[in-house]
């Protein structure tokens, strides 16, 4: 798979595209974000619904010609996700000794990728990534052995101890069971399991809002 997927970036033609949706350091900091969430294994939707946001949020951001940046706030909430440092996350600009360049490639009958390179004074070219749009069911590889009934499972459990008498956001739920669990678990699949709780079909109801902070958070109203 992957030697079939460089096959497909080398054969796609890309152009260079100037940057002017958002500043060189936010279009560093996307990019720190989007290498992040591949190798914990976190889709788009995925990170945008630990993060507490609309379905395509991480989508937007790494649309290099979107004008939707990561904001100051999410920094903490991104170190929570990672368990990583500032500096992972927020880069020094005054201290690299490259710049970024970003191609674009794609027709009417492609999808548009984006790809990111470092370009080195030295003459080194370093590829970061490409970054395209991700379909919402995405599971990207993962060390979860967990599936997504044992999931479900679980949500319906906690519903029944009062777990969700008190409001809590998707990253407060997710930490919380793979704490108990001693393992992580597949974000999409809590996701999943919180939608389901819709008072349908004999299922408990659990209300989702916005909470002080612009991040959804999830309860039960008794």
């Amino acid at each position: 798979m992957k030697e079939m997927a460089n096959f497909m970036l080398v054969d796609l033609k890309f152009e260079i595209i100037n940057i002017t949706a958002m500043p060189r350091v936010e279009a560093e900091k996307m990019l720190n974000i989007f290498l992040l969430r591949k190798k914990r294994g976190y889709s788009q939707f995925e990170l945008s619904f630990l993060m507490g946001q609309r379905d395509f949020y991480v989508r937007d951001s790494e649309d290099p010609t979107h004008t939707l940046i990561y904001s100051v706030p999410f920094n903490n909430i991104f170190r929570e996700i990672f368990d990583c440092s500032i500096e992972q996350i927020v880069p020094d600009i005054t201290q690299t000794d490259y710049t970024i360049q970003i191609s674009v490639a794609g027709n009417e009958s492609a999808p548009i990728v984006y790809k990111a390179e470092r370009f080195f004074k030295d003459g080194r070219i370093e590829l970061i990534g490409t970054l395209s749009a991700e379909s919402k069911d995405l599971l990207l590889e993962s060390p979860s052995i967990i599936s997504e009934q044992s999931v479900k499972e679980w949500v319906l459990h906690q519903i029944s101890t009062g777990y969700f008498n008190e409001s809590k956001n998707a990253l407060q739920i997710l930490k919380d069971y793979e704490k108990e669990l001693g393992g992580t678990i597949r974000p999409l699949f809590l996701a999943n399991a919180l939608k389901a709780c819709n008072g349908t079909k004999g299922t408990p109801k659990l209300t989702s809002k916005k909470d002080e902070n612009g991040r959804f958070v999830y309860f039960r109203n008794n």
